[in-house]
């Protein structure tokens, strides 16, 4: 797959998505001005890919922000021709630039070759590479209903925000007998703290009034006991106008499908996180309807929420909504605040137009889509 640079020309202000980071990141991404107005970006992506970062591509070129593209090449297919996945000079660029835009990479399963090495440490997949080795511990998932988007559940406007760096996610198994694998769950203190005061400062910068942390303090005493306790910590500290509570990850699973709009922003450990959120992407019509954006304190990834669907891939079937709106929040995050509204806005123009995805029971092709982003912006 290929990685590009997108270069902002004249546009950026400022390194914060606005709307996602909350004032305490703001402030210290604000004293880390680039020196250069540049996005960076994996345009062909395996799968689906080059069909959804193309799409996208032309969305946000239309919303007038001026970009130019560079490749480099990366990813799961790439290794199959050439033998690397990420090579240093990727970690290099993101170092130097601070904002990724991707698409999806595959990750296939039960394949020890798929472990990726690289600057002295071993990865379980390339999303966790970036993740981990630069520290982008929050996961910010909205999701949200779409006029003309039939869905299952209706009032749901919910943000999950998902510790990104540790969990079960580290990638610690061993076997201790050719009949046992043993995995380590991992929590910390300080990554617990983290990502509860981001969590409530997120809901305080963006007028959410209930943010509510996930768990099984229950069965897991220890380690999620430890999510609990830290939650509760940072909460009695900065949490001064939101309703701070938790709740049993398994029965708030059936609690978002009875009644999703008691619920507002969720904090959860990793697995949680990452389960909740796909969930509520199935109670908006589609996980192709939600954004990703993967924030740590100087660099930031953005990228749909699903997978490379390398089943439809070559077919123009893809859905590129999410990610369009990942782009979307990338412009934020650019602060491009006026192009990253209207690019939302057009999309769900389009979709309340009746034109709509194969996914979600329409017969818009993906080119069907972009163009009607497209030529959406243009009038506007």
């Amino acid at each position: 797959m290929a990685l590009l640079a997108m270069f902002l020309r004249g546009s950026m202000r400022c390194s914060t998505l606005t709307g996602v980071v909350p004032q305490l990141y703001k402030k210290r991404s604000l004293s880390h001005r680039l020196l250069r107005n540049i996005a960076y970006i994996v345009k062909q992506g395996d799968g689906i890919g080059p069909e959804i970062v193309t799409a996208a591509k032309r969305c946000i070129e239309a919303t007038g922000v001026s970009i130019e593209w560079v490749d480099m090449d990366m990813g799961y297919e790439a290794r199959q021709r050439t033998g690397t996945y990420i090579s240093d000079e990727h970690l290099d660029a993101f170092e130097d630039i601070k904002v990724l835009f991707k698409g999806p990479l595959t990750i296939p399963p039960s394949d020890k070759d798929t472990y990726i090495s690289i600057k002295g440490r071993r990865y379980t997949s390339g999303n966790q590479v970036f993740r981990k080795y630069f520290q982008l511990f929050a996961n910010v998932r909205p999701a949200k209903n779409i006029a003309g988007v039939i869905s299952p559940c209706n009032d749901v406007d919910l943000i999950v925000i998902r510790e990104n760096t540790e969990d079960v996610y580290t990638g610690e198994e061993v076997w201790t007998d050719k009949d046992t694998v043993i995995c380590n769950k991992r929590i910390t203190r300080q990554a617990s703290e983290r990502i509860s005061q981001y969590a409530i400062n997120f809901a305080k910068s963006n007028s959410r009034k209930r943010v509510t942390a996930l768990h099984k303090a229950n069965v897991c005493k220890q380690s999620d006991g430890l999510f609990l306790s830290s939650f509760y910590k940072v909460a009695g500290e900065v949490g001064q106008g939101v309703q701070c509570d938790d709740q049993l990850a398994d029965s708030c699973l059936t609690r978002l499908i009875q009644a999703p709009h008691e619920f507002d922003v969720l904090c959860c450990p990793n697995l949680y996180g990452d389960l909740v959120s796909d969930l509520a992407g199935g109670m908006v019509g589609s996980l192709g309807l939600c954004p990703s954006g993967n924030i740590g304190m100087q660099h930031a990834l953005f990228e749909p929420a699903h997978g490379s669907a390398p089943d439809i891939a070559g077919k123009g079937l893809a859905n590129p909504a999410s990610q369009i709106l990942s782009g979307a929040l990338m412009l934020q995050h650019l602060c491009e605040y006026e192009a990253a509204s209207r690019l939302q806005n057009a999309l769900g123009e389009v979709f309340a137009s009746g034109l709509l995805p194969v996914d979600l029971g329409g017969t818009g092709t993906t080119q069907d889509i972009t163009n009607g982003v497209t030529n959406y912006l243009k009038m506007k």
